[in-house]
């Protein structure tokens, strides 16, 4: 199968942040990359790009990540746990 080299320029922060994520779900670049010209190739569809210039800190992984943490209920036992129980209790995922 022949290929082709495809490339392209983005901001500096925004390729540290996707090569972040990127890295962190196990895949590369070029995956990334061929995955969504292929997706493009078979559906004839081009994925909807967001207006950068509208992006809210509500679109922020980061900050998503933060409002799903606060909305989660507490766990008043978690944090009275000592040190050799919250190790029992890690360890017991394991047996």
């Amino acid at each position: 199968m022949a290929t082709s080299v495809v490339s392209g320029r983005v901001d500096d922060t925004v390729r540290a942040r996707a090569d972040a994520v990127i890295r962190a779900a196990g895949f590369s670049v070029a995956d990334v990359i061929r995955v969504v010209w292929e997706n493009i190739a078979r559906t004839g569809v081009v994925p909807a790009a967001e207006d950068v210039a509208q992006d809210s800190p509500a679109t922020d992984p980061w900050d998503a990540f933060m409002a799903f943490r606060s909305a989660l209920p507490e766990s008043p036992w978690l944090v009275t746990l000592s040190d050799q129980e919250m190790k029992d209790v890690i360890a017991s995922r394991y047996e």
